[in-house]
């Protein structure tokens, strides 16, 4: 009987060295797996863009004017939330550079446009207006025209 009692808490301790040899091994793994697990999920989390299929973007407007930046903002939403940049709106365009200058889908020459914004307008802004909106209609009619809009916290 003392022979079968020692024999079954030799298997415990075995039983128990095991299992701690098991967690220890395990708890090794945990944080080699989870750094990969960290790296897939940061890889996957990134956004598919031009880039993965072709050229980025700002290599493919390096034709842009030298005044006008990708990051700047062409329009704003509603209370300035949902912003849309020039390389936005080139994309949305499917503008690509073409022997040194920007085209549209259409293969329409594009062209910039930036409107005087004022928070108080100066005495004559009719007659600024009113130029500046021929200036428009001409480049309209030869172009593919990208109006920058006014921001909407200065006026």
């Amino acid at each position: 009987m003392k022979f079968a009692n020692q024999r079954s808490g030799d298997f415990c301790h075995g039983k128990l060295l095991v299992g701690a040899s098991m967690l220890l091994l395990l708890a090794g793994l945990v944080p080699a797996q989870s750094e990969r697990v960290r790296t897939l999920a940061a890889i996957s989390a990134l956004p598919v863009t031009v880039e993965d299929a072709g050229p980025s973007p700002s290599q493919s407007f390096s034709c842009l004017p030298k005044d006008v930046r990708t990051d700047e903002a062409v329009s704003y939403g509603m209370k300035g939330k949902s912003i849309l940049t020039v390389e936005k709106k080139l994309v949305e365009m499917k503008a690509r550079c073409r022997r040194g200058k920007l085209i549209d889908a259409k293969r329409r020459e594009i062209r910039f446009f930036r409107p005087s914004c004022w928070g108080n307008p100066p005495p004559d802004y009719l007659e600024i207006r009113e130029r500046e909106n021929k200036e428009l209609s001409k480049l309209r009619k030869h172009y593919t025209v990208i109006v920058f809009a006014c921001n909407p916290m200065i006026q």
